[in-house]
């Protein structure tokens, strides 16, 4: 058996009842200012450490990489020592200890021109409860293919149509939780739970933020919200821990998607 194919089978068949994140605290090197167009810059770091720790493998999975991450926060502009955190999620507990102390050896990292010490790492833990609410870290992506465009009443004049706020939430919560749903039946080999997931959506904002790749810019259309849940059942629990460790909706490895406790 490959060294990945071990990894794939020690986490999936470990069904505890918790989520593991990697907390990295960062100290700006110089005066910077924010920028809301970080994602690619970020997901590059994130696929260095990945590929230093022994997943490169992540950066070739297809559909979902099940790693996803927050912003680095508070996002605002920095004076030299002001610090700052970096949330990194996954399903997978070994692939957040041996990111946490990869990174740990790094005296700095840079994202694009910004440039960050590396204070400490530490790991902790994450319980869905049986009643709960989640928000947005990051924007929550969603692009509906024209051939469903029609079904929600929503006009495409592309082959897909990002989900904005005049579009119905019906079609945001059936495209999240059908996504949900099939992240939930690749990593676990095993039907998902009865939808709905979510018992109450209260959208807050919708924003456009910019992905730079090297052969051309991306308008990207995101929204952020605070989402209800119920959790009675043994799979509800899983679900949601999926929900909390590899993100909601689409571009998750792009660091979209990313929830937290409300």
């Amino acid at each position: 058996m490959s060294d990945r194919s071990k990894v794939d089978t020690v986490n999936k068949s470990c069904d505890s009842r918790y989520v593991m994140r990697c907390l990295v605290k960062l100290r700006s090197t110089q005066r910077q200012s924010y920028t809301s167009a970080y994602h690619i810059k970020l997901q590059g770091l994130l696929y260095q450490i990945l590929a230093e720790a022994g997943y490169e493998f992540v950066h070739e999975e297809n559909p979902f990489k099940f790693v996803t991450f927050s912003n680095i926060f508070p996002p605002t502009d920095m004076n030299e020592g002001d610090r700052r955190t970096w949330l990194v999620a996954s399903p997978h507990e070994h692939l957040i200890q041996k990111f946490s102390e990869t990174i740990a050896d790094y005296d700095t990292v840079s994202v694009g021109e910004h440039r960050y010490a590396v204070e400490y790492t530490s790991e902790f833990e994450l319980t869905p409860e049986e009643h709960a609410a989640v928000e947005t870290g990051t924007p929550i992506v969603v692009r509906i293919p024209a051939a469903r465009c029609e079904s929600y009443g929503i006009d495409a004049e592309y082959d897909d149509v990002y989900w904005r706020l005049e579009h119905p939430t019906e079609a945001f919560q059936e495209e999240i939780e059908q996504n949900l749903a099939t992240k939930y039946r690749q990593y676990y080999d095993r039907d998902p739970p009865e939808r709905p997931y979510f018992t109450d959506l209260a959208p807050k904002k919708e924003v456009a933020i910019p992905l730079h790749y090297d052969d051309g810019v991306v308008q990207t259309i995101g929204t952020t919200w605070e989402l209800q849940y119920d959790c009675h059942t043994r799979a509800e629990h899983r679900l949601m821990r999926l929900a909390y460790s590899a993100g909601l909706g689409e571009l998750n490895t792009t660091g979209f998607g990313f929830i937290n406790n409300a």
